[in-house]
C-alpha cells in the first residue's frame, strides 16, 4: 500500500509522476477509470434527453444527480432537485 505521503515523496523525488505511479502499481486501472467516466457521461446524456438541465453535483464529497442546477439565480440552494444520491465520495473544492 502506498499512502498519500509516500506517493508525494516519490513524486517530489522525481522518480515518477502521479500517473506513472498509479499505472505502474495498478496495470489496467486507466481502462477501468475511462470506462466509469464514459458511463457517467453517457448516463447524463440519456437523462438530459428528458431533463435537459440535469447535472451531477458533489456536495461535501457526496455524489448526486440533480434535475437542474444546484443554486437558483439568487444563489439559493435547490436541494429539492436532487433526484438520486450515490455512494461514491467525490471531493469538491478548488486547488
Amino acid at each position: 500500500m502506498i499512502n498519500w505521503r509516500e506517493a508525494k515523496r516519490i513524486i517530489d523525488s522525481g522518480e515518477a509522476d502521479a500517473y506513472d505511479l498509479l499505472t505502474e502499481n495498478m496495470p489496467g486501472i486507466e481502462r477501468k477509470f475511462k470506462k466509469v467516466d464514459k458511463a457517467l457521461v453517457d448516463l447524463l446524456a440519456e437523462i438530459q434527453t428528458v431533463f435537459p438541465d440535469a447535472t451531477y453535483y458533489t456536495a461535501s464529497g457526496g455524489f448526486h444527480l440533480m434535475l437542474g442546477p444546484s443554486h437558483d439565480d439568487n444563489e439559493r440552494g435547490m436541494q429539492e432537485l436532487v433526484a438520486l444520491a450515490g455512494r461514491a465520495q467525490i471531493g469538491d473544492g478548488d486547488f
